[in-house]
């Protein structure tokens, strides 16, 4: 069996793909706090801000963030800002990518 770059484990059973709450934030001032959460007990986030892709395991790209954690928070300035984030865990194949863009809204 050949193993999607990427994956953890060598288990064909995916993590559950993560979900973004809020999902976007059209009303952000300047900063947002994004929960990231997943069903699969006992994973491991990653997430990036730069618009690159994260990828699970031990030298995947993005910040890592225990799964039981899942909170982000992060200021968006003057530009929107994409969140992309993988939920991975060992003996898993990795989730696929959840995306969520966030807007600044000026508050007057």
């Amino acid at each position: 069996m050949t193993i999607p770059q990427g994956c953890v484990g060598t288990g064909s059973t995916p993590c559950a793909k993560p979900r973004l709450i809020p999902s976007d934030a059209t009303r952000a001032t300047t900063s947002v706090t994004v929960r990231i959460a997943t069903k699969t007990e006992g994973a491991y986030l990653r997430y990036t801000l730069d618009g690159s892709t994260p990828a699970g395991g031990p030298s995947g790209n993005g910040t890592e963030i225990a799964a039981a954690s899942g909170e982000v928070w992060f200021t968006v300035g003057s530009r929107e800002k994409t969140l992309k984030a993988i939920v991975y865990k060992p003996g898993l194949a990795d989730s696929s990518i959840a995306e969520a863009t966030y807007v600044y809204e000026s508050p007057y």
